[in-house]
């Protein structure tokens, strides 16, 4: 009895180390994947804060002059101004064309084999391909889904690599490139050159302002009037310029850098969109199912 009360505890001790050591190792494998990751943000910030050279300076500023993207940012007080890295890698920039061509004509089918069997949509614990198809309308009206709206808005808007191996992408550039020293939950920015600023919501009212890719504060605006102009409806957003001037812009170009964003990840030869989130995980409660608003 004593020899299998003793056989049964090796036993026991040994299942405990065991776990013990599994549980140590994946401990340690986590901890590895978050210091891989704040690894990652930090080269991305770096990327994006480098200060380019004369050169990509001069070219950046003849791109934004002709609406073009420029692959590098050019840092100016109160403003953010465009960049794109996509374009400098042959591969994302044929997957994302492709991918705005299917937008464009709403293909669900498309769209589906290019998202990840686990994209994070939310910022409660939910993800996978059919839970983000169902949170979209994908699996009903699509043709009605606002997904097509917020992802040919985001993938239009440039962004970033966040990795050296260029293997990781995320967009827009607003999201990755906000100006720290104002609240992203309070500010956005106007995502377009020569954009008027009306007095009122509505595109025949007067224009108070230009503006260009300019830091604006968002003011309160309950029930936004909401217009349709070309083949896109939008709300028209109250803002409030850097020298106190207040009006309106249409939503189109307008973006805070907590709204929606995605990232896609190269797998192999293909790339994946495995997030598509809006807000932040400080604060929940904001967390928007749809794109009504900003």
């Amino acid at each position: 009895m004593k020899k299998i009360i003793s056989f049964a505890l090796l036993i026991t001790l040994g299942l405990v180390f065991f776990q013990c050591k599994n549980s140590n190792n994946q401990q340690v494998a986590e901890a590895e994947a978050r210091a891989r990751a704040a690894q990652a943000k930090l080269d991305s910030i770096e990327r994006a804060n480098r200060q380019p050279t004369p050169e990509e300076r001069e070219k950046a500023k003849q791109d934004m002059e002709e609406g073009k993207m420029p692959s590098v940012s050019i840092k100016e007080r109160g403003k953010v101004n465009p960049v794109d890295q996509g374009q400098i890698s042959p591969s994302f920039r044929d997957f994302r064309r492709d991918l705005m061509s299917a937008v464009g004509r709403k293909d669900v089918s498309y769209l589906m084999e290019r998202v990840s069997d686990k994209i994070k949509y939310s910022y409660q614990g939910d993800e996978g391909k059919e839970g983000f198809k169902q949170a979209w309308g994908l699996d009903t009206n699509s043709t009605e889904s606002e997904v097509w709206q917020e992802l040919n808005k985001i993938l239009a808007l440039g962004g970033n690599f966040e990795d050296p191996e260029e293997t990781i992408f995320t967009a827009p550039y607003v999201h990755t490139t906000f100006t720290q020293g104002y609240d992203p939950n309070e500010y956005a920015v106007v995502t377009g050159q020569g954009v008027r600023m009306r007095e009122k919501p509505s595109r025949s009212s007067r224009n108070l302002a230009t503006l260009s890719y300019d830091i604006v504060r968002l003011l309160p605006n309950p029930n936004p009037r909401r217009e349709r102009i070309g083949k896109e409806r939008h709300p028209w957003i109250k803002v409030q310029m850097e020298n106190g001037t207040e009006g309106y812009v249409y939503g189109k170009y307008v973006h805070s850098p907590v709204d929606y964003r995605a990232s896609f990840e190269k797998v192999g030869d293909n790339w994946k969109m495995f997030l598509f989130l809006k807000g932040t995980e400080a604060d929940l409660s904001e967390i928007e199912t749809t794109s009504d608003t900003l």
